[in-house]
């Protein structure tokens, strides 16, 4: 049976996109007849099995170093890379995959196959992994197997930053794992269910939700994500009582919830910060919701942002180009409510386009190069 080493860096399990991204790739891996090995840090939410928390069904092995037990950074972060590589080099014939650069290049430096996911630009990276990444040529070395890019623009910012050769990189955008079937939504309207899934970070857009409540009080608004210690400084100061504010809540039970609302947004600002409010990536972003939502078969209104167009239009979202414009966003909601059949073609069209980017199918193309 093949081989596949995943080496993630953050808290799992937990709320991070990041880490249901990698797990939900194992997990596909491990579908898909390889057998699997998550390499993890000691951190993540203890009240949940890994398992339980993104409701797996199929087997993947956890290597977790449990004396790394904050997020590895500075020398815990060489420390944490180290204990990767030693663990690495005893299993025969693997590929090993990572979003990190320096355990990739480290990786290499020792002749192991690998994979590297690219999501953004490299301005969050150590200076020490920009300084490889500019002098090395690493990225075209030949046990660098395939680099994916989640967007377009991740792969022509590569080529052209670092002369990436194309062929070395494959478009990938994020997937999901939600299978339901797809069903009508009777819903008879008269108040909506609009719901918001995901970080709570303000370039994420939940001000305009919170905005939206107030200005309009025939629907509902919902907003799952966060913290519970954020939720509640939230709550103090928005106490309108058709916004319902909830932490974020295991992943195992999100179809259900998500399966609950009439409208899904995307209601992302202009410059949308990554986790860690580091650096802007409204340029680049897959996010992991879009595709949920799809996958649910719901009606999506979104901020037009062109990095979002490379897998949706207009059959499947309505966009807001003027995103920063609270009443351009009721406006379009009380269009939709009014318009059933819409409401009807668009969820229809988007439970069918969910089936193109679903993470079993995805994993095929990481190694059938």
């Amino acid at each position: 049976m093949k081989k596949i080493n995943y080496i993630h860096f953050s808290s799992m399990p937990s709320h991070l996109p990041s880490s249901l991204q990698v797990i939900k790739t194992c997990e596909s891996f491990s579908k898909n007849d390889y057998n699997v090995t998550l390499i993890k840090p000691g951190t993540g939410n203890k009240k949940f099995s890994i398992k339980q928390y993104y409701g797996l069904k199929h087997e993947v092995n956890i290597k977790e170093f449990s004396s790394i037990k904050s997020f590895p950074q500075g020398f815990k972060f060489y420390t944490y890379c180290i204990y990767c590589l030693l663990y690495i080099l005893k299993i025969r014939n693997s590929i090993s995959i990572s979003r990190n650069f320096f355990i990739i290049y480290l990786l290499l430096l020792f002749r192991k196959k690998v994979i590297l996911e690219i999501h953004h630009d490299t301005k969050r990276e150590s200076r020490l992994s920009r300084f490889i990444l500019k002098y090395s040529n690493f990225l075209n070395n030949k046990k660098l197997l395939n680099i994916v890019a989640v967007s377009k623009s991740v792969k022509e910012l590569f080529i052209e930053k670092y002369k990436v050769q194309s062929k070395k990189i494959t478009v990938l955008p994020s997937g999901s794992s939600i299978k339901i079937n797809f069903k009508p939504n009777l819903n008879n309207y008269k108040r909506m269910k609009i719901g918001y899934f995901g970080s709570i970070s303000p370039s994420k857009g939940i001000n305009t939700i919170i905005k939206l409540s107030k200005i309009d009080q025939d629907n509902d608004y919902y907003i799952f994500g966060g913290l519970k210690n954020e939720i509640n400084k939230l709550r103090k100061k928005n106490i309108n009582n058709n916004l319902y504010l909830n932490e974020n809540i295991p992943y195992v039970h999100l179809p259900r919830i998500m399966n609950e609302m009439d409208i899904l947004t995307i209601p992302y600002t202009k410059n949308i910060k990554s986790a860690g409010e580091v650096d802007d990536i409204a340029k680049y972003t897959s996010p992991l919701k879009l595709f949920d939502y799809l996958a649910v078969g719901k009606m999506i209104i979104s901020s037009d942002l062109k990095v979002l167009r490379e897998v949706i239009n207009n059959k499947n979202a309505i966009f807001i180009k003027n995103f920063e414009n609270i009443f351009e966003w009721k406006k379009n909601i009380i269009m939709t409510k009014n318009n059933k059949n819409k409401i009807f073609i668009m969820s229809k069209n988007n439970h069918k386009l969910s089936k193109q980017f679903d993470h079993s199918n995805r994993v095929k193309k990481y190694v059938e190069i």
